[in-house]
């Protein structure tokens, strides 16, 4: 299975994720630094998928996940996992802060906290 990972590698946060992920061995992981590839996240924005609203990931250039499902398919494909349960709780609440605190943090590092402009 080929799977892309499009996230913003200067978020602290992000980055650490990404960097973790260790995918098993009969998968493909592309991880793709979402500030370099402006083009095909604007193809990706066409179809309802904003990587301001958090990491986007293809799958076999078929299937589409974003935000906390695509965190939580990552994670059962990771040997090393995050404990992230697919639950309301994750999608609802733990999911959302993180993303505020990406902002917050990417803020004080004076980085641009959107990548594509509207």
């Amino acid at each position: 299975m080929k799977i892309e990972v499009y996230y913003d590698k200067e978020c602290p946060f992000c980055s650490f994720y990404s960097k973790y992920l260790d995918i098993k061995e009969n998968h493909t992981l592309i991880l793709s630094n979402a500030r370099e590839n402006i083009k095909e996240l604007e193809k990706l924005k066409s179809m309802g998928f904003d990587i301001d609203q958090g990491f986007i990931v293809k799958v076999d250039d078929k299937k589409i996940y974003q935000g906390a499902q695509a965190i939580i398919f990552l994670n059962t494909l990771s040997k090393r996992k995050i404990y992230f349960a697919n639950n309301t709780f994750f999608r609802k609440i733990v999911y959302p802060f993180i993303k505020f605190l990406r902002k917050v943090v990417l803020f004080i590092l004076r980085k641009s906290v959107t990548l594509l402009k509207d």
